[in-house]
């Protein structure tokens, strides 16, 4: 049996790979929610694969750690994937992948980027948890330390430039200590065309899944170029699996058995972007939304990969398998404290959602958007000034 602990909000990508592509898993793999954890008692045997940690709170983070030191008690009939003692989080990896010569990039979360005179007169030293805004290396981009929205700003190219982005953030409600500042890497040949590369690993199994190509430097689905040429190139690259010895080591280096890559090429070499523990598997919430023509032909071109992934993604989940007994388990006790600590966590966050929902509703009125225009224009230079 595998064990698959996902947030409930997160479980969508799982519970659809399980109703479709994955169907023939659907009787070997349990989802278990992090909030059903809490109330747990018994910890059956068998794989048990740990998602999401980027998107847990502290409680969250220790009720994983305790769910893991239990599991390691038994030697036998139990297997625990992305430990949440040692996977490395996206700041921690992107450092670890810049100290080990892998990217010449790096990343700071925003609290610990300082401007003008609290920098002092002299540079941090090496080892420094902080670093001046002059120090870094321009054009860098803003984005959410732990989510997968990709940037929040445009490449900024000066410090006054970030400052003023993270101003214009902080009126749209964004803490400066959930944000990273991140160097810029650009990886465009020589006709303006950016790469991202991105393979699974299950277990053992590098599983290349696709090549999307774009003009735009942060690639997303919505930019890509969609003809032949990147058709075959992203057949090409799925089935050659041309990075798999490197795609392991950066796995190794972050901890991590079990989730997505996501790489570009600069100058020959691969450049880690980040590891998604819990990415989107099938087709996904939107598989019945309306496709342009030319995105229709070029599925239908890919489709053999497509095909292929599926076949080796079902395998690879056969290959982690642990068979265990109904009746074997670990006992487990949530310390009360922890428990409570979790609850009041789960409430703040159904109560920020909801005012949120609300608030969002009230923004868009459109006797509303003027004034919170005019303020957050009013707002973003006083901000800036300030860092």
């Amino acid at each position: 049996m595998i064990h698959f602990v996902v947030t409930e909000k997160g479980s969508f990508s799982i519970r659809s790979y399980l109703a479709d592509e994955g169907s023939t898993l659907a009787d070997r793999m349990r989802i278990v929610l992090y909030d059903e954890l809490a109330r747990s008692r018994r910890l059956p045997l068998g794989t048990w694969v740990f998602t999401e940690l980027d998107q847990l709170d502290a409680p969250g983070r220790e009720l994983a750690t305790l769910v893991a030191e239990r599991l390691g008690v038994e030697q036998a009939g139990v297997r625990v994937m992305n430990d949440p003692r040692q996977v490395r989080l996206r700041t921690d990896l992107l450092r670890a992948a810049h100290s080990a010569g892998v990217n010449e990039h790096r990343a700071w979360p925003a609290i610990d980027v300082l401007f003008g005179s609290r920098t002092g007169t002299r540079p941090p030293p090496a080892d420094s948890p902080t670093i001046s805004a002059e120090s870094l290396r321009y054009p860098v981009f803003v984005r959410f330390a732990n989510q997968h929205v990709g940037n929040l700003t445009p490449l900024l190219d000066s410090p006054r430039a970030l400052a003023e982005g993270l101003a214009s953030l902080a009126t749209r409600g964004f803490p400066r200590r959930e944000l990273l500042v991140v160097e810029f890497a650009d990886t465009k040949d020589e006709h303006g065309v950016y790469r991202k590369f991105s393979a699974y690993k299950v277990g053992e199994r590098i599983l290349p899944k696709a090549l999307e190509q774009s003009r735009d430097w942060m690639v997303k689905w919505e930019y890509r170029i969609f003809d032949r040429v990147r058709a075959d190139e992203e057949l090409a690259y799925c089935e050659t699996n041309p990075h798999k010895a490197w795609i392991r080591e950066m796995f190794s280096l972050a901890r991590i058995d079990y989730g997505r890559i996501d790489y570009g090429i600069l100058a020959g070499r691969p450049r880690l972007w980040e590891i998604n523990t819990n990415p989107t598997i099938g087709r996904g919430p939107n598989r019945n939304k309306p496709r342009k023509s030319e995105v229709v032909a070029y599925k239908a071109m890919i489709a053999p990969a497509r095909a292929s992934f599926y076949e080796n993604f079902q395998q690879a989940w056969d290959a982690i398998d642990t068979p265990a007994t109904e009746s074997a388990g670990v006992d487990i006790a949530v310390p009360p404290a922890l428990i409570r600590a979790i609850e009041r966590g789960a409430r703040q966050r159904r109560n920020a959602e909801r005012v949120g929902s609300l608030l969002h509703v009230v923004a868009r009125q459109p006797w509303v958007r003027p004034m919170t225009h005019a303020v957050k224009r009013a707002l973003a230079p006083l901000m800036a000034a300030r860092l």
